[in-house]
């Protein structure tokens, strides 16, 4: 991929994540400052979605990202610096001596932060969801059928962790679209811990493909770091 597909490609992913609507070449004239025309970018863009990295919703002119396209964006563009505003707003949280609860609150807080779910799984038998609703009411949500789907899943968590459970990793595993538990359209973002006093669990952010990485990244390694400290 050269270098300007893949600021288009950049674009196009965080403009979809924002706005959840296809990306039309127009727009990308406006955002790119790369001094090119319009009908250049649709022929950049024609490229990337032969390639895989895009693809046109028959109902738009515009552009939204594949599974690919978000996988090529995370390992290029998602970087692995601190987020200190971040770490500030769960550390706050620190105050609570109760560690189950301290745990939860830690969840429920990368909820509210994201709008996505969060699950915290502190044994084979033990998940703890929060913020379900605030992910339904993203608009890729509207299918009923859709919602019904996932529900029936989040209803049985400790099923879909007890494997990874068995089999720990150390930095945030990114599962998208059809990688993931959850379907085609959604993605999760997962962490393991082992505490001081002996606990283990894993924690997990929940949502649509279109999902902001780099701020949930962020967010997991230092509630990763927190869960650790116990």
């Amino acid at each position: 991929m050269t270098e300007r597909q893949e600021q288009l490609l950049k674009l196009v992913v965080e403009n979809y994540i924002s706005s959840a609507e296809p990306v039309s070449s127009s727009r990308l004239v406006e955002l790119s400052h790369l001094g090119i025309s319009s009908a250049t970018i649709r022929n950049e863009l024609s490229m990337l979605e032969e390639a895989g990295y895009l693809m046109s919703p028959h109902t738009s002119a515009g552009r939204m990202p594949t599974d690919k396209g978000y996988r090529y964006y995370i390992e290029t563009f998602v970087t692995n610096r601190e987020g200190a505003k971040k770490k500030r707003q769960l550390e706050q949280l620190k105050s609570e001596k109760d560690h189950e609860l301290y745990q939860r609150r830690i969840a429920k807080r990368i909820s509210e932060l994201t709008g996505d779910a969060v699950v915290l799984v502190s044994g084979p038998r033990r998940a703890y969801t929060t913020g379900v609703y605030r992910m339904f009411a993203k608009p890729e949500f509207h299918d009923l059928d859709e919602v019904m789907r996932i529900s029936e899943i989040v209803d049985h968590m400790e099923r879909v962790y007890a494997p990874m459970l068995k089999n720990p990793f150390r930095d945030v595993r990114i599962m998208i679209g059809d990688e993931s538990p959850f379907g085609q359209r959604m993605s999760s973002m997962t962490i393991h811990y082992a505490n001081r006093s002996g606990g283990r669990g894993m924690m997990s952010v929940i949502g649509p493909t279109r999902m902001n990485y780099e701020r949930n990244l962020l967010l997991l390694r230092e509630a990763q770091k927190l869960l650790s400290e116990i």
